[in-house]
């Protein structure tokens, strides 16, 4: 997976001594960080279910569970809607 982020203007900042202590971005390079970021949590949540998936014996192995039968058919397909 690529990310591209061609940040428009960064500043550093720096101590008595002229040590970096913080870096300033604008705002359209923090939201494609942000962005990015969120699109790695998510690999990592769908990369970890594969890997769960490989074992699993049943549904319940991957933390899928049944409707209850008390929810009717009809209530389900009205859902859809």
């Amino acid at each position: 997976m690529a990310v591209s982020v061609f940040p428009r203007k960064i500043r550093y900042l720096v101590d008595e001594h002229g040590h970096p202590t913080d870096v300033l971005v604008d705002y359209e390079t923090w939201q494609a960080v942000m962005d990015a970021m969120e699109l790695l949590e998510d690999w990592s949540i769908a990369q970890a279910y594969l890997e769960r998936r490989k074992s699993a014996e049943n549904p319940a192995d991957l933390g899928l569970t049944r409707l209850p039968d008390s929810l009717a058919e009809d209530d389900v397909d009205a859902g859809l809607d």
